[in-house]
């Protein structure tokens, strides 16, 4: 099973979201996931499509009154089937991700843990810088709550601008994050790349099959490029 994740972030009005839900009514494609990140505000105009939907972001409440929080049970009722954590755009801290990590197996929701390093740099230190960050959340949960998750490698540098990592070197980072995965724990995790990636270079990253999916951010916004990206494949 391959992985295409597509984050639309805060973009789209509600005109623009009910033509982008139209435009991907009758996608599919057999041995791919497809799974839409919608703005929170939208998700409930996802519930009778034909791929799966997830979540921005969400709250480390299992319960309560808490004004403005979107539970997970709440996610559930949706139909959601995953949630996005330790975005880089939410600057959270190990012990948030973990809280998180448990709320969402509890609820039954499919975890993405988005990891990368800051800045560029080479990658002996990018590997080192990852497997820290792996380590203070993974460490802390359950076999049931690691094996819930995916991991999506998202390089912040890469995603403020736009550039690409040599692609060799991306697919060595992820093979060596799979084999401290399997090392540590005995079992592996899908890995997914996110970053840069554009209708033009997402052929080349695919040459490597030890990439287990994409996860989308501009890409993304167009329907027609979604389309285009499952028909490559």
């Amino acid at each position: 099973m391959k992985y295409l994740m597509c984050n639309l972030k805060s973009n789209k009005n509600l005109k623009e979201i009910l033509e982008y839900k139209k435009q991907l009514v009758n996608i599919k494609k057999e041995g791919w996931e497809l799974v839409l990140f919608p703005s929170s505000l939208y998700l409930s105009f996802f519930y009778d499509v034909p791929y799966s939907i997830g979540s921005q972001n969400f709250s480390t409440y299992l319960s309560g009154s808490f004004t403005g929080e979107i539970l997970g049970s709440q996610l559930k009722s949706l139909k959601v089937s995953y949630v996005l954590v330790n975005h880089i755009d939410f600057l959270e801290d190990a012990k948030t991700s973990i809280i998180k990590i448990q709320n969402a197996t509890e609820n039954g929701l499919k975890v993405v843990l988005c990891i990368g390093e800051k800045e560029k740099q080479t990658m002996e230190e990018t590997v080192d810088e990852i497997k820290k960050s792996i380590n203070a959340i993974l460490n802390n949960l359950t076999e049931k709550e690691i094996k819930n998750c995916i991991l999506a490698y998202e390089p912040a540098w890469s995603v403020r601008t736009k550039e690409i990592n040599n692609i060799e070197v991306l697919a060595t980072i992820i093979k060596k994050l799979k084999e401290k995965i399997f090392n540590q724990y005995s079992f592996s995790l899908p890995i997914l790349y996110g970053g840069g990636i554009t209708l033009e270079n997402i052929t080349e990253i695919a040459k490597f099959d030890i990439i287990d999916g994409y996860l989308l951010g501009n890409c993304a916004n167009n329907p027609k490029n979604i389309c285009q990206i499952l028909n490559k494949f």
